[in-house]
């Protein structure tokens, strides 16, 4: 059976790697160098469109996987990209570019760039866009071997009415900040129930109007506008601005904030403007040389509320991350360091402030030093230009900031900070690196000079892991449906306790809820098949246990079985399904949230509300802060000369789905139908790891029809799913046949294993959603129960048309009823993406 169990909780901890276990014994004998973090040296390119500087990027220095690199999109114009290299001291010799498939596998045209003064132009022949979006890599030459590359999207934007969305996107930015002339946007807002407006840190179309319109916190724009074109096509257009603000201050005379500003808007037929979507988020910078300390605590001020931090057990020091940098406040000795930040105050260059990178801390020492990853882009030092994850550690007694290692990835920084399957935890009390690294995990001694194996051989979904790491789950005995025994450890302390399961049942490792552990129990006289037939062993029970081995809740229900787990924000979606004669059809969703509090201290999170400011974020003290005026310091960087780094990235398999909306990655998932949800809820979209999409919000004909299917005879052998495949697969010019499909394989599996395509299950969905992928050309499976399935091929704006392959008719019913339809089988569909 596939295993689709996935954390979606980003672990900075948690992600692509494999790593050269021997790298620091290797190394551990090199001098110790103590430096300053650097300064940016690479170059930084945007691209230009009429009198708008869009999609700038900073350059990578390793040649980085195209299909992770899904960002901004650059229109290409008359055949041509303009791109701007903006000065700096390293000035390029030479550069090129190619142009490649939007999987990242075909190299469909290259050029030479003869002239690097100004704008540079680079022709796109117009055959090469003719199956749509495309990459773009740009490489800059340096003196020596040195080289720096560059990646977007590009697309022929011809139909996308830019130049009406981009006015009206930079006429509300215009606006929206004098309440007076932002009038005439009210027209566009939706302000309803759905707005939280308590606070400004997330402002949306929904919120009211003195909100939008920054409700007397007079911001004034530092430095410029950073413009990224995120999502384009003739439908509507994303586009999110980011910029720093400042605003006059209720302590200090003014405070700064980081700003993101996402719209989608759509340019119509009758010439008229709307605004689809709208949100705004606002998150403050903590400053050290300003009074953000008082009596009541650390003053976090307009921010997110999901503040990672750290306490030590005296509750005497804390560690806190506040818009990607590392602060640290030691109470007793009155210290306040910036542990760990990109940015520069003095320094506003845009390299710096580049947010494609995370902080996580991992753990604390009792004197409060700090063990910590930043996940990500590296915007300067000696990794600039690299993307990967370190680990460091500081000293808070030195007031050092050590390297601990350093593991770079080809792959974007929003997946490998989003991959759910990887693990490295370091602890530095024992002076231990664990590493799993394909299913086996690594334990090395970095005092004593030892390794040695935990265990090997895991398959995915064997194993899981908490957010920050250092907890671990895995099968022991048997295979991922057959095991009979699950190791729970806590690597930080070498801990642990063994879940047994019962007589004829076996145990499944799914998740951590927090630090406690949820696990599935099954019964193989449930064996069974999905209603694409897909081999299932489903789980009648989950537990939930917390660190000391106690079961804290269960969940069981009669007759209801559990066939996949999802992890997000601290809470479980149980996807579940009843079983009818030996076929398992999903039902509604359920869902588990977190049993565990944080340990209680003398240092907790708290909100508080001012009149002008609304909800804001602090760190507050139960003994208060009697001098607000700490020392600031500034930690020593430190690194090991000649450190070897490691290196490691596995190629994505088919079955996993990102979701983008709001300008970024939301997500990684293992089901198709989840994503598809999820992309809709967000008004976003859902692409294969190939980059193929499976869903957009907003973007299909109003109607469609396929006229012609082709042979749709049913073969000798085949059932009515198996027809409706290999019509599917006839039109995609592709001979799939299925008189050869192995027991227990699914419909599914054996075309991705005949086909460079993907074949998609689509569960949970509505009729709506899958008519998407009917508008791009391709018709859908729609299971109805009992074995049977039926071929959507057209619908409008209240039907959809379905063409019956057991009475060779075609059919027309309300989308509301195709849903009634396809409920028996769980709202599944099958559907196909190239």
């Amino acid at each position: 059976m596939k295993t689709k169990v996935i954390h979606a909780g980003v672990l900075a901890g948690v992600f692509i790697l494999a790593i050269l276990v021997f790298s620091y014994i290797t190394n551990k004998d090199n001098e110790d160098l103590t430096s300053d973090i650097g300064s940016a040296t690479l170059p930084r390119v945007s691209f230009v469109y009429g009198d708008y500087e869009i999609n700038g990027q900073n350059g990578y220095v390793s040649d980085m996987d195209l299909a992770t690199m899904r960002g901004a999109v650059t229109p290409v114009e008359n055949g041509t990209v303009k791109m701007r290299i903006q000065d700096t001291d390293k000035k390029p010799q030479s550069a090129e570019y190619e142009i490649f498939s939007i999987d990242g596998r075909k190299n469909l045209y290259s050029g030479k760039i003869k002239s690097l003064e100004d704008t540079v132009e680079i022709t796109v022949p117009q055959k090469v866009l003719a199956d749509g979006e495309r990459f773009l890599r740009v490489t800059l030459h340096f003196e020596g071997e040195e080289r720096a590359y560059y990646y977007t999207r590009i697309d022929d934007s011809s139909d996308w009415n830019m130049d009406k969305c981009m006015g009206y996107v930079k006429n509300f930015h215009e606006k929206e900040m004098d309440a007076e002339a932002a009038q005439e946007l009210k027209a566009d807002l939706e302000p309803s129930s759905e707005g939280d407006n308590s606070t400004f840190q997330t402002v949306n179309i929904h919120s009211d109007f003195d909100h939008i319109t920054w409700s007397g916190l007079s911001p004034e724009i530092v430095g410029d506008v950073q413009w990224e074109v995120m999502e384009a096509n003739s439908q509507y257009m994303s586009i999110l601005l980011s910029y720093q603000v400042n605003c006059k201050g209720e302590i200090n005379e003014t405070d700064r904030y980081n700003i993101k500003e996402f719209f989608r808007v759509r340019y119509s037929e009758n010439r008229q403007m709307y605004l689809l979507d709208y949100e705004r988020t606002m998150n403050q910078l903590f400053d050290g040389n300003k009074q953000n300390l008082t009596e009541d605590g650390i003053l976090l001020g307009v921010t997110d509320p999901d503040v990672d931090y750290l306490v030590n057990k005296e509750g005497t020091v804390v560690s806190f991350v506040q818009e990607r940098e590392l602060w640290n406040y030691n109470k007793e000795e009155d210290h306040l360091s910036c542990v760990f930040s990109y940015a520069n105050a003095e320094n506003q260059d845009v390299r710096n402030s580049l947010d494609h990178h995370s902080i996580q801390l991992v753990s604390m020492d009792q004197d409060g030093s700090t063990t910590f990853t930043v996940t990500g882009y590296v915007n300067r030092g000696p990794q600039e230009g690299k993307v990967g994850v370190a680990v460091y550690y500081y000293d808070i007694n030195k007031n050092s900031v050590e390297e601990i290692v350093f593991i770079p990835s080809t792959k974007s920084h929003e997946v490998l900070g989003s991959d759910p399957g990887k693990l490295v935890y370091y602890s530095n009390t024992s002076g231990k690196l664990y590493v799993m690294q394909d299913g086996t995990l690594y334990e090395l001694d970095l005092i004593h000079d030892t390794r040695k194996t935990l265990v090997k051989s895991l398959d995915q979904g064997q194993y899981v892991s908490s957010q920050d790491g250092h907890l671990l789950a895995y099968q022991k005995k048997g295979e991922i449906n057959s095991a009979t025994e699950i190791e729970v450890l806590n690597l930080a302390t070498g801990k642990g306790y063994k879940v047994t399961a019962g007589e004829n049942e076996s145990i499944r490792p799914l998740g951590f809820i927090r630090n406690d552990f949820v696990y599935g129990t099954a019964k193989q006289g449930d064996l069974g098949v999905t209603a694409s037939g897909e081999t299932v062993v489903p789980m009648y029970k989950l537990e939930i246990r917390n660190q000391r081995n106690e079961t804290v809740k269960t969940y069981q229900e009669n007759n209801v079985f559990v066939l996949e787990v999802v992890f997000e924000d601290d809470m479980a979606t149980l996807k579940r399904a009843v079983k009818s004669g030996n076929t398992y059809n999903y039902v509604a969703a359920d869902y588990i949230t977190n049993n565990e509090e944080r340990e209680e201290s003398n240092i907790y999170l708290d909100s508080y509300t001012s009149e002008t400011r609304g909800t804001q974020i602090r760190l507050a003290y139960e003994d208060g802060i009697e001098d607000t005026s700490p020392k600031i310091l500034q930690p020593k960087f430190s690194m090991t000369e000649g450190q070897m780094t490691l290196s490691f990235d596995s190629a994505e398999k088919k079955g996993t789905y990102y979701v983008y909306a709001f300008g970024k990655l939301q997500g990684i998932y293992q089901n198709a139908g989840y994503a598809v949800k999820k992309a809709d809820d967000m008004d976003g979209v859902a692409v294969t790891s190939r980059l193929a999409y499976v869903y957009e919000r907003g973007n299909k004909p109003v109607s469609y029809q396929i006229s012609e299917l082709g042979d749709t005879a049913v073969k000798e052998g085949e059932n009515a799913l198996e027809t409706c495949m290999r019509i599917i697969m006839q039109l995609q010019k592709l001979n799939v046949e299925f008189q050869d499909i192995k027991d227990g394989e699914s419909v599914i599996d054996h075309i991705n294993s005949t086909v460079a395509g993907e074949a998609l299950e689509l569960s949970d969905c509505t009729a709506e959603q899958i008519t998407y992928l009917v508008g791009q050309g391709i018709p859908v499976a729609a299971l109805t129960g009992n074995g049977n399935a039926v071929l959507l091929t057209g619908y409008d704006k209240t039907t959809v048309t379905y063409f019956d392959v057991a009475s060779q008719s075609e059919k027309t019913v309300t989308l509301e009823r195709m849903d009634e339809m396809t409920k028996p089988a769980g709202n599944t569909y099958i559907g196909y993406t190239k």
